[in-house]
């Protein structure tokens, strides 16, 4: 496993109107079982449209949550913007030398997937999601895995 030194100091991070935004950098949680992590605001024109995460390392957790994790608003959804905001975080992701990452979908969830799909992660594998993790009390009962191997 990989040792955390520290957090990356940001600069714009830009997609023509998108931008990534970094609202938090926080700091490990081991009693949880957390690792350090960001929490990016995706804007579109000065208007929030999403959330995206990025977790620092691996756990047991995070081989379901995985290390990315995006939402898009309702409203906002179908326009590309979670594909085009986890491409923007191949900076970070390099910094913490990092050159892949789980992303971890519901497999009923045809936009996370194809989100995973139009950014090249690859399916890598199809698990029960187990009852103990935070997924499955929000309904997740399959866990697909795709692994992105970081390019630019």
């Amino acid at each position: 496993m990989m040792e955390f030194i520290d957090f990356m100091d940001l600069t714009k991070m830009a997609d023509g109107d998108l931008e990534l935004v970094c609202e938090s950098k926080n700091a490990a949680q081991p009693e949880k079982g957390w690792v350090p992590w960001y929490v990016f605001n995706i804007v579109v024109d000065g208007e929030i449209v999403g959330q995206l995460d990025l977790r620092i390392g691996m756990t047991e957790g995070l081989q379901y949550s995985g290390q990315i994790g995006y939402i898009v608003k309702k409203e906002h959804r179908g326009k590309g913007y979670a594909a085009r905001a986890v491409k923007l975080l191949v900076p970070v992701l390099r910094f913490h030398k990092m050159d892949k990452a789980l992303i971890c979908t519901e497999k009923g969830n045809i936009s996370s997937n194809y989100v995973c799909e139009k950014i090249g992660a690859k399916l890598i594998d199809v698990r029960p999601t187990p009852q103990w993790h935070d997924t499955y009390d929000e309904g997740w009962r399959t866990t697909n895995i795709y692994e992105w191997g970081v390019v630019e």
